[in-house]
C-alpha cells in the first residue's frame, strides 16, 4: 500500500521471484519425464488424507507452454461443494517464469477494491502463491504415479 496515495502497489520483484521459483518447481516435477503429456502424483498429508495432483500439457509455442494443474482428494467426500481445484499455468521459457492465467488471459497485477469479481487487490500474487504451496506440497509429500493409476474421485 502506498501510504501517500492510499493505493495498493504490487511488489513486482516478489511476484517475479515467485514466478521463477514456480517455474523451477514445475521443472522438478516433470524431471526425467519431459516427453510425457501428463504427470500424476499422489500426495499423503496430515490426518491420513490422500490427494491427487495432475499436470497436463496444453498448447505449446517456441517460448511458452500452457499446463493445467488439477488437485483434489483421492476419495469422494460427502460435501455439498466441489473439492477439486483446477488452474491454468503459462510457462515462459525465455525468462524462466511460470504464472497462473485463466487459459485465455492473464490476471492484472492489481485490482480496485471492492470490485464486481471480488478479486483481492493482490489477486495475481495470491493465486501464484497458492500454486507455489501446491507444488511444494507435491515436491515434499508426493510420489509419482503411472498414468494408469490416476483418477480423481
Amino acid at each position: 500500500m502506498n501510504k501517500a496515495t492510499g493505493h495498493y502497489v504490487p511488489d513486482l520483484a516478489s511476484l517475479q521471484m515467485l514466478g521463477e521459483l514456480n517455474y523451477r518447481r514445475i521443472g522438478r516435477l516433470m524431471r526425467g519425464q519431459e516427453d510425457q503429456d501428463a504427470w500424476h502424483f499422489s500426495i499423503h498429508s496430515v490426518g491420513d488424507q490422500e490427494s491427487r495432483l495432475r499436470l497436463t500439457l496444453g498448447p505449446q509455442s517456441r517460448f511458452t507452454t500452457q499446463v493445467v494443474l488439477e488437485f483434489g482428494p483421492e476419495l469422494q467426500t460427502p460435501l455439498l461443494f466441489t473439492t477439486q481445484l483446477s488452474m491454468t499455468i503459462r510457462l515462459y521459457h525465455d525468462v524462466g517464469i511460470a504464472e497462473i492465467t485463466d487459459g485465455h488471459r492473464q490476471y492484472r497485477g492489481t485490482y480496485p477494491y471492492p470490485n464486481d469479481d471480488m478479486f483481492h487487490r493482490d489477486e495475481k500474487f495470491r493465486l501464484n502463491q497458492q500454486l507455489a504451496d501446491l507444488l511444494e506440497l507435491c515436491l515434499k509429500h508426493g510420489h509419482r504415479l503411472g498414468n494408469h493409476d490416476f483418477q480423481f474421485a
